[in-house]
Formats: structure tokens, C-alpha cells, sequence
């Protein structure tokens, strides 16, 4: 019975593990003592819905933000806090959850390896109202620079630890980027973000949550401290959302 009961709730309530938040981490990371302050938003088209504390919603007109700050603990080692907000169209603003950045680094200087390899881990903790499952999340940093190009991998790992879903299995998300950096002050790029469900069975591509980013980051002010990247995305596949355009703003200062 209650797996007859999980099976339906999975079909009525497909898209819980949505995300509303896009951004292909890169190997550097703020300097030592630097301060990051980052608002993200995104705004989201969709013919979906979701779970929003208790009540089934449309997934269209949603606008969802969050505020970072993250702290460079020394050269290579960051850590930070988020608070995530969201409001779904003809709802309040809400808080849903707050995410802790345990470790954001990496494990030696630019161009001294064939690849450049990192690693972010982050603690989530949902509202109760919201969600009852704690998650960790790792994430892989891989870049290569040729030339003007630069090329960005994050194989991304999330795991339950608590709640009545503690004993699903490890969820992966593929998502990858290509900037062009030319110039010191506007640099496009192209962005992918696929979530392919468990790794114990990945779901054909028709089923995945996958997403393409034409993106650009605008660099400015005094020594690149304020930079705004933007873009909007497309979904490719029919779980995904139809449109999404997102904001990020970051603001460094010692």
C-alpha cells in the first residue's frame, strides 16, 4: 500500500526536485579574507506545477531569489551561507530553506594540471513546512582553458539524509558550460544543465530535466568586483520548465 501510495504521489507531483537556481561553478574562488555578497534570481515559464508548503501550485509566473555570502577562508577555500526564497504567482514571498556552503576550493593553482579540478559541498535544510529531507550536495569542478575559450564541467551529486525519502539513492546532475573571455568586460557563454535522475538507473533522455543557457557575464567596477551574469533558458525536454531566465549579481569587497 504505501508504495502504491509513493507511486502516485511521484505521478501527481512530478517536478518537487525541480531547480530554480542555474550557475556553472568555475575553478577560482575568492581570495583569502574576500567577501562575495550574491543575489540570484530567476523567473520561470512553465506549464508545471509544484509542492509549496502543502498546496499544489503553477510553476508558471514562479519568481524565486537568494542571498549569498560566501567567505574566502584562504586562497583555494571558501565557505558561505544562502537563504532561499520563493513566490509562486498570486503568493507571498516565502523562505523556504538555508544552505551552508561547507567547502568551496580547490587543490592547486590555475594551469599547473592538464585540468583544473575543484569541489563544492553544501549542506541543505529545508523549512519543515516545505520539505522534510536534509540533502548534501557535491559538486565536481573541472575547467580547461584554450586560448579565449574556457570549458566547464560540474558532475553533481545529491543525496537525502533524512526525512521518509533518506533511502532514495544518489541523484546526478550533469551540467557543463563554454565562456568566451576575450574581453575583460562581456563574456558570453553557452550553459547545459541536465538532472538525470538516480545513478543506480539514469532516465532516458525524454524523461531528464534538461536546459540550455545562452549566458553572458557583465564585468564591472574596480578590478571586476561587480559582475552580472545573465541569461535565459530553454527547456529541452517535457519534465523541464519552458522558460527561465535567471540573475545573478555578485559584489566582492575585503
Amino acid at each position: 500500500m504505501k508504495r502504491k501510495m509513493l507511486f502516485l504521489f511521484i505521478i501527481l507531483f512530478p517536478v518537487s526536485g525541480f531547480s530554480q537556481f542555474f550557475k556553472i561553478y568555475p575553478y577560482m574562488t575568492p581570495e583569502a579574507g574576500e567577501k562575495e555578497l550574491v543575489h540570484w534570481f530567476s523567473a520561470i515559464g512553465s506549464d508545471q506545477s509544484y509542492m509549496f508548503f502543502g498546496e499544489e501550485v503553477d510553476r508558471g509566473g514562479l519568481m524565486a531569489h537568494s542571498l549569498e555570502l560566501e567567505y574566502g577562508v584562504s586562497n583555494k577555500w571558501t565557505v558561505g551561507l544562502y537563504l532561499d526564497f520563493e513566490q509562486p504567482k498570486g503568493h507571498d514571498l516565502k523562505h523556504i530553506q538555508t544552505k551552508a556552503l561547507l567547502f568551496h576550493g580547490r587543490f592547486w593553482e590555475k594551469g599547473q594540471r592538464p585540468v583544473d579540478l575543484g569541489l563544492y559541498v553544501e549542506y541543505i535544510l529545508p523549512r519543515e513546512e516545505y520539505g522534510n529531507s536534509e540533502e548534501i550536495e557535491i559538486k565536481w569542478i573541472l575547467e580547461k582553458d584554450l586560448g579565449f575559450h574556457t570549458f566547464v564541467l560540474n558532475p553533481t551529486f545529491e543525496k537525502k539524509i533524512s526525512g521518509e525519502d533518506v533511502t532514495e539513492g544518489v541523484e546526478f546532475t550533469l551540467n557543463g558550460g563554454w565562456y568566451y573571455k576575450k574581453s575583460l568586460t562581456i563574456q558570453p557563454g553557452i550553459e547545459f544543465y541536465s538532472k538525470m535522475g538516480e545513478l543506480k538507473e539514469l532516465s532516458p533522455f525524454d524523461k531528464t530535466q534538461t536546459y540550455l543557457f545562452p549566458a553572458v557575464d557583465i564585468i564591472m567596477g574596480k578590478q571586476g568586483r561587480f559582475i552580472w551574469h545573465t541569461g535565459i533558458g530553454f527547456g529541452l525536454t517535457n519534465p523541464a520548465d519552458n522558460l527561465v531566465f535567471k540573475s545573478i549579481l555578485s559584489i566582492g569587497f575585503f
